[in-house]
């Protein structure tokens, strides 16, 4: 268990805000198959939130299948960040967190995310603003966090610091990422730096998160960095099921077992058919074409199913092309295709005979 504040997570696992992915569908996907404490949305932009954009409404929805529910905004001190974060509380958010982390241009280039490790001052004296409006519109009950890398650059590695500085005005947990913004997502995770935060800031939780994508990871950074949690981000996007096996080490010493490739694809239909729930068919199918390179990386050799998926002409071939790869592998407990040949066969059964013949003869894995 984890405790941020007045919240009380069943689960020291969270899935981490993860800009293009972490809508509703996915969340709940990742929920369902267990051991997530909390699931954050995908960035949300204050100024967007405030005039209730259309595609704003969608990162942010939430509902009672998916909570507690983080949101993560963005800005800087010129931005309204208070008050889209009263909005986030009116609108389902156990939690408010604040991106002080993200390298990508699109946050950073408007004096948000990473550039806010460039003033350290000037974002502690934010986050307090932030810290006690949300206090008094949430009556106490909504903790601000804050999410971080170590800094700009190795010369200078600010997140001790800062992290310091933000638990003194009231911001309840601190998540680091253990890379620094000119790494962007290059190299390794310095989960020793993570342990020097947690060092620094012994009275709030510090969150570990960077490369990890095993269950024994998690249990790993746990132990090399002292910290109170693990944040999984782009992992989860190819095993939604990681939580679920690594909460099993962290709970019991064992890992649950990798689900059987079945099991794998009944996952995909799941996030499929809760596209569809929320968002119709058209998207749902838009979706799945990006999102089943990521599944297949867990899968093995199941090239002719990702291809049946990229060239489907609507949802419904998508939904067809997955239920003839889960009758290609009924009855088996294989957790990986060795060969592609199951499911061209089974597609071939289905009138799939062009994406069939895609790469599905060799037994090699790709």
């Amino acid at each position: 268990m984890l405790q941020i504040g007045p919240v009380q997570l069943a689960s020291n696992l969270l899935l981490a805000p993860i800009a293009g992915h972490t809508d509703i569908a996915f969340r709940i996907v990742c929920r369902e198959q267990g051991g997530v404490g909390c699931a954050y949305t995908d960035l949300l932009n204050s100024h967007a939130i405030l005039r209730e954009t259309t595609r704003t409404l969608d990162l942010a929805r939430t509902n009672e299948f998916d909570q507690p529910a983080g949101m993560q905004l963005y800005g800087n001190s010129d931005d309204p960040l208070p008050e889209a974060a009263c909005w986030a509380v009116d609108h389902g958010a156990r939690i408010v967190d604040i991106n002080m982390g993200c390298p990508v241009d699109k946050v950073a280039k408007k004096n948000g995310g990473s550039l806010l490790l460039r003033d350290c001052g000037n974002t502690t004296l934010l986050a307090k603003r932030i810290v006690d409006t949300v206090a008094r519109h949430s009556g106490g009950r909504v903790p601000v966090t804050a999410k971080m890398r170590l800094g700009w650059d190795p010369e200078h590695k600010v997140a001790p610091i800062l992290a310091r500085q933000l638990a003194d005005v009231g911001i309840a947990a601190v998540t680091v990422h253990g890379r620094y913004t000119v790494q962007f997502f290059s190299g390794t995770a310095d989960w020793n730096a993570i342990g020097e935060v947690v060092e620094a800031v012994p009275s709030i939780p510090i969150i570990g998160n960077g490369d990890v994508s095993q269950p024994e990871h998690a249990r790993d950074m746990i132990r090399t960095t002292g910290c109170a949690g693990v944040m999984i981000a782009r992992a989860a996007l190819r095993t939604p099921w990681l939580f679920r096996r690594a909460h099993a080490l962290l709970t019991t010493g064992s890992v649950a077992p990798e689900p059987t490739l079945v099991d794998k694809l009944a996952v995909v239909l799941r996030h499929l058919d809760l596209t569809r729930q929320y968002d119709g068919e058209h998207r749902a199918a838009i979706r799945m074409r990006q999102h089943i390179a990521w599944y297949g990386k867990s899968m093995g050799h199941v090239k002719p199913l990702k291809e049946a998926i990229r060239l489907a002409k609507d949802f419904a071939s998508i939904r067809l092309a997955i239920e003839a790869a889960q009758s290609a592998f009924a009855g088996s407990d294989a957790v990986y295709s060795d060969s592609g040949r199951p499911v061209a066969e089974a597609l071939l059964r289905t009138g799939f005979e062009d994406f069939a013949k895609i790469a599905c003869i060799d037994a090699g894995p790709e």
